[in-house]
């Protein structure tokens, strides 16, 4: 049986395109209505996400300070309440002591509305994951890592169909001791995360 940590990073994005492909077909064929439009909080409304996050880590447990900078797209569809579900495949670009490396990651969770007003609303959300690097992430570590994220922040409806999102998100990536407890060093790291919800 293959290791988590030897898992392609080729399966990942397997599974992240078939996981989209899935909503995309799932989703309404007339379009969004006009709740969808000006809520991106809307139950049944479907929302393409696409944003960035930077990173500095605030503390740690290993020898070395990371900085991490990410692309990032996600799919979001309201299940009522204020609440949505999200599913997410971030990119990011981890500098590091010795070699950098890239890590890309699937995550799934939910962001919920804490306060709205005519344009824009407050939000929380958190998100737990997986991860594959093409090297150890943090040094010592592994390739495989879980990933948590959590932030909070506000959405701004800029047109119709369209709200700028920013905010400041909290991602903590570690492998649990996977590969024993000297070979579990963490990344703790905070910082301001912006990008666009475009209903369809």
């Amino acid at each position: 049986m293959t290791s988590p940590e030897g898992l392609p990073l080729k399966a990942l994005l397997v599974v992240v395109l078939a996981l989209l492909s899935s909503s995309l077909a799932g989703g309404q064929t007339s379009g969004p209505d006009q709740g969808q439009l000006e809520d991106p909080f809307s139950r049944r409304g479907w929302h393409l996400e696409i944003g960035t996050h930077g990173a500095l880590e605030t503390w740690n447990y290993n020898l070395s300070h990371e900085e991490m900078l990410s692309a990032f797209t996600g799919i979001t569809y309201g299940v009522g309440k204020g609440v949505v579900l999200k599913i997410g495949s971030p990119l990011y670009y981890v500098w590091q002591r010795g070699t950098d490396g890239w890590l890309f990651g699937l995550t799934w969770g939910a962001r919920g509305r804490i306060v709205t007003r005519t344009r824009w609303s407050a939000f929380w959300e958190f998100e737990v994951g997986i991860s594959e690097a093409d090297t150890q992430v943090p040094p010592r570590g592994t390739r495989f890592n879980y990933l948590a994220l959590g932030g909070g922040g506000v959405t701004f409806r800029l047109w119709p169909g369209v709200h700028a999102l920013g905010g400041v998100r909290w991602v903590h990536v570690s492998n649990n001791g996977l590969a024993g407890r000297d070979r579990n060093p963490d990344i703790e790291a905070v910082g301001p995360a912006l990008g666009v919800l475009l209903a369809f």
